[in-house]
């Protein structure tokens, strides 16, 4: 019989059978945040300028530099879930035998298909062979191998671990000799991260984005870890939630400690990720799971999360089919239909002047930008179908 994935003699870790258990609040949660990327913050991004709205509109979409807004939180909240899953899935594979050769393998392969993916992915969205590390798949890619290593330690090796990655990242972007005159953390390319892509891969990323990202964002999947270890853990629901919570605001006060004040010691960056956005961000999606977990797993909400844990279990599908056809396929396949449909029933044009017009033509009044709602709708309900369809016949996609 192999021995449990957690360090034999502490106290807190799960056994393997309720390890080996299906966390159905994580399904949800990972479905929840996959389905708002499916319909890109359901347009509400186009409300910018609306004075009622437009605080709304902030939250989809990414803070140009320092700060944090609820879309910053989306690739935090997949790395989160990563590490959330790595105990239950390996204590799956124990149990089945596997040993630690095994397990290592499972992890190497999953890692460079992670990589192959997300590369593939830059280069049919890009229209152009590349090889990068920026985007989410090859940065899970990195953070869970390096995890892999410490899912045998415990607790405390783990969170020590986890704190000594920020702590080590922070220090090599304030020592680093070639940082702007202005500091290591204002924005631009004169830092570690910038130099390190070019000797890398040849270039800077867009946005100034790094891909040292994976560095600190290994410390999110360790978090994951822990709580995954926690949630799996056979302590009392009640205690289990105490916890998450405690956690979560440790996240908050850590984090908004490091950025606070005008000159903030680390500012709340995610482009770079930051130790005071990664603590930030732990914070919130340790929350999210503790509402994923109350709703489910211990109030029995189990019958309402089915559209979003249909979702949750294809992520990998859903993720791959969000990219290739945002904008294209899905997006204007919908348009050249609702659009007219739309016409027809707020603007009466006849029959025929409503199906000339284009899919790129603006939403009739009264609807207006309420269009740009309705047609996220119905690109998440398009997709949904296809992940429906899949799900009723077993068909799950795993790398």
């Amino acid at each position: 019989m192999p021995a449990p994935i957690a360090t034999p003699g502490i106290s807190a870790a799960a056994p393997p059978s309720r390890l080996t258990e299906r966390l159905l609040s994580l399904d949800a949660y990972r479905g929840f945040i996959m389905a708002l990327l499916i319909c890109n913050g359901l347009g509400f991004a186009t409300f910018k300028n609306d004075p009622t709205l437009g605080w709304l509109a902030a939250q989809v979409d990414h803070v140009k530099w320092e700060g944090c807004v609820f879309w910053d939180l989306i690739q935090p909240a997949f790395m989160f879930m990563v590490g959330v899953a790595m105990p239950f899935a390996f204590a799956k594979r124990q149990a089945a035998g596997d040993s630690w050769g095994l397990l290592f393998r499972h992890a190497a392969l999953r890692a460079l298909s992670l990589c192959l993916v997300g590369m593939a992915l830059d280069c049919v969205t890009g229209n152009a062979f590349t090889i990068g590390f920026m985007r989410v798949l090859q940065q899970i890619a990195i953070g869970y191998l390096l995890a892999f290593f410490l899912l045998g330690r415990s607790y405390w090796v783990q969170g020590i671990t986890a704190a000594l990655i920020l702590i080590g990242y922070t220090a090599a972007w304030m020592l680093y000799p070639g940082n702007d005159p202005a500091g290591p953390w204002v924005m631009g390319n004169k830092n570690i991260g910038s130099t390190f892509d070019l000797w890398l891969v040849g270039r800077n990323y867009g946005g100034f984005y790094v891909g040292l990202n994976a560095v600190p964002a290994t410390a999110t999947i360790l978090f994951g870890v822990l709580c995954g270890r926690l949630v799996g853990s056979g302590l009392p629901k009640p205690r289990v939630m105490q916890l998450l919570l405690a956690a979560a605001i440790a996240g908050f006060v850590l984090g908004g400690l490091l950025s606070a004040g005008a000159t903030p010691l680390v500012p709340m960056v995610k482009r770079i990720w930051t130790a005071s956005f990664t603590l930030w961000a732990a914070g919130w999606t340790i929350l999210f799971l503790l509402v994923f977990y109350w709703l489910i797993e211990v109030q029995g909400w189990r019958r309402w999360p089915t559209f979003l844990v249909v979702v949750g279990m294809n992520s990998i599908f859903a993720y791959s089919m969000a990219q290739l056809f945002r904008g294209s396929f899905f997006d204007r396949g919908i348009a050249v239909f609702s659009k007219p449909l739309v016409a027809l029933l707020l603007d009466r044009p006849h029959l025929a002047d409503a199906i000339a017009r284009p899919a790129s033509y603006a939403w009739p009044e009264p609807l207006g930008l309420w269009g740009n709602v309705l047609q996220g709708a119905l690109v998440l309900l398009a997709e949904w179908a296809v992940l429906y369809w899949l799900y009723r016949r077993k068909i799950f996609f795993k790398l």
